[in-house]
């Protein structure tokens, strides 16, 4: 059985962990709100740099440098076939997929992979080439 001062004590290190608590979960709350009106502000200034971001970058890397995942390796979108090939190649290998990579054509409609084809001409390749 405790004594009332052990009970009190007790009870002020219960309250101080609840305000920690809750200091924490603020502080997360607010650094959620600060990166989602920054995230909102990239994705309106260009849709099609979030659409990469989404559905491209986790293979292909953030920018396009390419990647090896397990035994596939996800070719570089910055050299290579990627640069060379005409836009109608590209068109198609993201909307039917192949070669390990998937069909988007089920879940981005044909004015997203254009889109993301001009993304990739115009700022993936574009920054490829200037730090070569």
């Amino acid at each position: 059985m405790q004594s009332q001062g052990e009970t009190g004590r007790a009870l002020k290190r219960l309250a101080e962990f609840f305000r920690l608590a809750l200091a924490a979960a603020s502080l997360a709350l607010a650094a959620t709100a600060c990166a989602t009106r920054d995230n909102a502000k990239a994705q309106a200034a260009d849709p099609a740099r979030e659409l990469f971001e989404r559905n491209c970058a986790a293979c292909h890397g953030h920018d396009g440098e390419g990647r090896q995942i397990g035994t596939l390796k996800a070719p570089s979108l910055r050299e290579g076939r990627a640069t060379t090939d005409p836009d109608e190649r590209l068109l198609t290998q993201i909307h039917d997929g192949g070669n390990g990579m998937p069909p988007f054509k089920y879940s981005l409609t044909d004015e997203q992979i254009d889109d993301l084809l001009r993304f990739l001409r115009d700022d993936v390749q574009e920054r490829g080439a200037s730090k070569q």
